[in-house]
This record gives structure tokens, sequence and C-alpha cells, in this order.
């Protein structure tokens, strides 16, 4: 409902403000009609553009109310108070003081002296509501297509300045106008020199409202440009999030700022990494020209090498990696995306740890505690590194495995910048795989999305088991028919089970087609020369999946604190340069809030996309479990690290704060988290350790 009403606002408030420009044209000529029954025919043409104008009004007022109706006031609170009362009001002036003018004008005696008409048709009382309706029409169109209220902010306020700055030029020109009439001082020029004035009156009216717009984009500009210099404790709005107050209420205080007693650095928050380890790696970074199986060849970042390396280890191992950087310039870092490591392990910099410079390492060393699968990546400027291959897979066997298979395979899908342009790969696979199965065989297929976008998948020829989202296991996970497609988050991982059998099975991506990309085909002899590719049945709904999880969070009749994340879309600023930015809250960070919690705390969070586009919410440190699904329970709570909030939609999650550190909350399209889709989850009693800027080099994103 949300993003109908977003899509058809879009033609109803371009063709609403079409038909008030048209209106006003005709208002700002009625006083120059050669005649009492041509100014009545105007006059009958201006209050049928008039009217149909005020009915879209109406269905776009509607389409509010039936948002509201559907989705809440999350949804709708910053277009209620920025756009509505705008266009409220002007659309009221007509109708109020217009209208029965226009009326009254069309009734009036054949013999009316036209010089009594003009003065009428001319009055500003009657014009000048129709130049609002048409200024506030079009400033809602600007809005509904390039900043979606979300809050609040600035630059919806300026939506009453900028208003008033449109007509206030017209205005005096109608004024004066309307008294040379009075004063019997009206001429009526000759048709192009009305033109030049009315041309020289809008240009005027533009350019007023051009200097203040440009005015408040400079301050914008200006304000948006990120410090050489700041630790993560240095945001500009602290949010308790209802709870108890912490330590972090007078963050900006020097004394809050540099330390409390019971503080502990970022740095000392290791674990116990006193047990030698059980397993060892090493990765180095490095530029490495790489060329898939089509021939096409990428130059890429990797670690070791190689496209998505696998490192593989027993659930209770002490795990040590070596990170080098050989020759990446900009720095690197390793982040274990999913997995709960302690927060000096994480791998931001600036947050966690300072960048790996070239010829310089850094070890990572934590327990394996969470079995499952996994994957890495850097963190520096992760939208531009990602995207080149720094990551691999992180594989956890279980101590005791719950479910028996014959063989697996791990399905790393990215989407690469080649020779031959973008081209999607499961690794360096980025033509049709075949592989042969024996029939019966039980498959474990490991899917990691590495993509900025969420990917569909669909198992065909045989049913299946999603058995695991983001490396925890799905209670009795019901048999998904043949067909059936399925969506990964950016980020996310699904372990997909079958049993094969005596004939093909593909795994495809992309649209029904089939054609968006790789494939495997699955077979038991001599692969076909040809797989006919059937329609999708239905995509998978992990909201009423398998048996409901039940835990503390679950049970929980309240939380110890409650946040809200809105996210949105609006064309902005971001260190200095226009962008199309994503928000939290209507703002990017480092304006975003800080959401502070002590160790111990029930959390929720409320997630809202009011934006045009999918946000895959990504909290580091923790697994958020699914509670809510816009609005309602959902039949099967879950566990997840990534969660897809498409557009439209809401989610309520819940997490329990046991991991002290300083945590990235942020958005896994990294390029939305690359112009400030980021916030930060902060524990009372920790205390920065590191800086970002371009001082420091540490740059996460």
């Amino acid at each position: 409902m949300n993003m109908a009403a977003i899509y058809a606002g879009i033609p109803l408030t371009l063709v609403m403000t079409a038909l008030w420009a048209l209106a006003s044209c005709i208002v700002t000529g009625l006083c120059y009609a050669a005649s009492p029954k041509r100014l009545r025919v105007w006059t009958a043409v201006l209050l049928w553009v008039c009217g149909l104008a005020i009915v879209l009004s109406a269905a776009w007022h509607c389409l509010i109310l039936g948002v509201y109706a559907a989705k809440g006031w999350l949804f709708v609170e910053g277009t209620v108070k920025t756009a509505v009362p705008v266009m409220l009001l002007s659309h009221l002036s007509y109708i109020l003081f217009a209208r029965p003018q226009l009326r009254a004008i069309r009734m009036m005696a054949a013999d009316e002296a036209m010089v009594n008409l003009q003065a009428k048709a001319s009055h500003p009382r009657f014009v000048i509501p129709v130049y609002a309706a048409g200024a506030a029409s079009g400033l809602n169109a600007l809005s509904t297509i390039f900043s979606q209220p979300v809050l609040p902010g600035f630059m919806e306020i300026m939506q009453w300045p900028a208003l008033l700055l449109i007509i206030f030029i017209p205005f005096a020109v109608i004024r004066r106008r309307y008294q040379a009439m009075l004063n019997c001082q009206f001429l009526i020029k000759p048709i192009g020199e009305r033109l030049l004035t009315a041309a020289a009156s809008v240009t005027l009216s533009l350019l007023m409202a051009g200097a203040g717009v440009g005015s408040a984009a400079l301050l914008e500009r200006n304000a948006s440009l990120l410090p050489e210099a700041s630790d993560m404790m240095n945001h500009h709005e602290v949010d308790e999030g209802g709870g108890v107050p912490t330590a972090l209420t007078a963050l900006h205080t020097h004394d809050a700022h540099h330390g409390h007693a019971n503080g502990v650095e970022v740095a000392a928050l290791t674990g116990d990494i006193s047990a030698p380890a059980d397993v060892r790696f090493e990765l180095t970074a490095q530029k490495q020209s790489v060329t898939l199986t089509s021939g096409a060849i990428v130059e890429a970042w990797t670690y070791n090498g190689e496209l998505a390396p696998q490192l593989r280890v027993k659930q209770g191992e002490m795990v040590e990696v070596r990170l080098v950087n050989k020759d990446i310039e900009k720095g690197v870092t390793i982040h274990w995306h999913g997995y709960n490591v302690p927060n000096a392990m994480d791998g931001v910099p600036g947050m966690t740890q300072n960048i790996v410079r070239p010829g310089e390492d850094f070890t990572y060393k934590f327990r394996a505690d969470q079995a499952g699968t996994y994957w890495f990546h850097s963190h520096q400027q992760a939208s531009e590194q990602v995207g080149k291959g720094l990551f691999g897979s992180l594989l956890v066997d279980p101590l005791r495995e719950t479910e028996e298979t014959d063989s697996e395979l791990v399905v790393i899908q990215h989407t690469w910048r080649t020779s031959q342009g973008q081209l999607k790969a499961f690794g360096n696979e980025d033509q049709k795989q075949f592989k042969h199965l024996e029939p019966g065989n039980k498959i474990k297929l490991r899917i990691i999305n590495t993509d900025h976008q969420s990917q569909k998948y669909r198992l065909q020829g045989t049913d299946y088991r999603i058995t695991s989202i983001d490396g925890m296991q799905i209670l009795e996970p019901e048999p998904l028919e043949n067909q059936t497609s399925f969506r990964i988050a950016s980020g996310g991982r699904y372990d997909v089970t079958f049993t094969m059998p005596d004939h093909p099975v593909q795994l495809l991506t992309g649209g029904s087609s089939g054609a968006g990309g790789p494939s495997i085909l699955f077979h038991t002899g001599i692969p076909p020369e040809h797989s006919e590719l059937g329609e999708e049945s239905w995509e998978f709904d992990l909201a009423e999946y398998g048996k409901p999880l039940a835990n503390d969070l679950t049970s929980a009749a309240a939380f110890d604190r409650e946040f809200t994340m809105i996210m949105g879309n609006r064309l902005g600023f971001y260190n200095g340069q226009l962008r199309f930015l994503w928000t939290i809250n209507g703002k990017v960070h480092p304006y975003t809030p800080m959401f502070a919690v002590k160790e111990g705390d029930k959390v929720k969070t409320t997630f809202v996309n009011r934006s045009l586009a999918e946000h895959p919410m990504h909290l580091h440190g923790h697994h958020m479990t699914v509670l809510k699904k816009n609005g309602r329970e959902v039949k099967a709570p879950w566990q997840t690290d990534t969660l897809n909030v498409l557009p439209g939609e809401s989610y309520e999650v819940a997490f329990l704060a046991d991991n002290p550190g300083m945590w990235m909350d942020h958005c896994h399209n990294l390029d939305h988290a690359a112009t400030g889709m980021i916030l930060h989850l902060m524990y009372d009693h920790v205390l920065p350790s590191y800086e970002v800027g371009m001082r420091s080099g540490n740059l996460p994103d």
C-alpha cells in the first residue's frame, strides 16, 4: 500500500501542478477579456480546471489516509507534518476565497460594467490563492520525487518560506494592477508586453525562491562536510530508547567524552584469548588479475590471490587469522559478517581497530562458538573493497551434526566488473556448471550473497528445505515444493538441502526466466544438452516457515529500550557532494542517532522503510530475533543478522545486549552505507580507542 501510494502520488502531484499552472495562466488573463461574455466563458473554464485539481488533491490526501490506515503513523508522520499543511491551507484558500468570487463573476448580469468585472477578476484575494495552490502542488511534487519526508527536517520545514518567496512577487504585481484599476489608471497593454511582464514576474519569483533554496543548500553542504578526524562517540544525538539513563547521557561534556569510572576501551574487549590457537590461517590482501570461466578478466583485490577463499573450522576451536596487506594502498581489515566475535575483533576501521596499511599485519583471534555458514570481508571503504573481491567464506562445523549429508557445495554469489562488463558469478564460475550426483544423495547448498542487492534463487526439479538462515538453524523446516523461489538479502546466507532424484535438478538465479545469472545443473549421468525452465510457483516467506523460535525475547512482556529506524531517501549533500541520500530518521551519519544501551538490556528495534529501495539492515555483534512484520506477529519468529526490509515494509526485532562494545548498525547495500546510512550501537561503559577520518585513514562503510 505504501509503495502504491508513493508511485501514485508522483503522477497525481505532477498533474495537479500542471492544472494549477494552467489555472494561474487563465486567472492572470481574466481581466484582459474582450467582453463580459468571454470573461464568463473563461471563468467557467477556470472553475473546471481548478475543480479537477481539487479532486486530485482530495485523491492525494486520501492516499495519505490510506497509508496511515494500512501502515500506521510512522509511514506518514513526515508527510502529515510538512506537505499536508501546505497543501491543505493553500487549497482551502482557493475554496474559501477564490471559488466564491469566480462563481459570482460567472453569474453577474450581462449588463454589468466591464470595468467592474475587470476589477473583480483582478482582486488579489481571488488571484493569489490560485498561485499559492499551484506553488504548493509544485513543492509537493518535488518533495514526492526527490525528498520523501521522513521526519520534519530543515529542508521539509523550508516549504513554508519557499512558498512565500514564490508568491511574493506575483502578489506585488497583482496588487499593483488591482490598485490601478480602482484608481481608473489601468491600461490594457499589448499582449507581447503583458507576456514579457508575466515572464519577468515568474523569473524573479523563481530567482528569489532559488536564492532561498541555494542559501539553504549551501548551509547543508557545509554542514555535510565530514570532520578530518573524530571518534565514534562524537555523535550529535544519543538515543537511550526510553530506558534508564545511561552513562552517555552527558556525552558532549568533556568528562563524559573522555572517560568515566567504570569505562573500558574498545581495544581491551578482546575476549579470553589466552588459550593457544587450535587452527591458524594467513590471509594476504593483494591485487590479482583473475579469469572467470567465461574468459572474462577481473582486476580484483583478493585475499591470497584467489576469489572467495574458504576458512573452515570446528565449533569450539580457537581460531587465529593473520591479515597481511601486500599492496592495497587504502588499507584493509576483516569483518566477520554475522559472527558475534568480541568487539576488538570485529574489523571495523576507526571503531574496533586501525586499518592495516601496505606492509603491515593484524591478527584476529576468537573462539568459534557459533556453528553455521558465515563470511568475511573488508570493512574499509567496503562498498569499493567488497565489490573488488576482498571477501571469503567462513564455515563452522558443529560439534555434533544434526543432519546427515552426502556432499555439500558453497555457492558464494557476486557481481564482478570485468573486461566484458558486469557479470554475475558463483565465485569465479560465471557460466552454467554441471555437477554429477548419485540418486538418493542428500546435498547441502551453502548459499552466500555478497552483492549489494538481494538476490532471488530457485531450485527446479525437486522439493527442498531451508535448514538455516544466517547461520541460525530453522526448527523443523517443511519441504518447499519444486519451483519455489527464495530471496537472500545482501550479506545473508541460506543453507538449502535436498535429496537428489533420478532426474536433473537446477539451481537458478534471477527472475522466473532463470536468465539473470549463473546456474548449477545437478545430474545423475550424462548432463542434458538442454534444460527446460519452468515458471516459479511462489516466493518463500520466512515469517511462516518452520517451528516458531522460543527464547527470552519472543516471550518478553516488555523491553528495557525501544528504538525506531525509519529508512528514507532524499536529494542532499554528503561530504560536500550532491547525492541521492539514503537516510535513517531523516539523517545521514554522523548526524544519525547513536543507540545507547546497558549490558543485559532487552532491546527492541522497529524498522520502517519509507524509501524507494530495499535495505538489508545488518547489526554487528548480535543476532536479531524477528517478532513482527507489518505490525503483525510473525507465525514463526527467527534469528538473523541481516534483515532485508523491502519498500513499504516494517519489522519489529529484538536482541539481548550481551556483547559489550561499540557496534555498527547499517544498511548492507554498501553503496547506501557509503553515503551515511549508518548508526552505532553503544554500550554505556565503553570508550573509543581509535578515530575515523582522513587523518587516520580509517574510512568504514
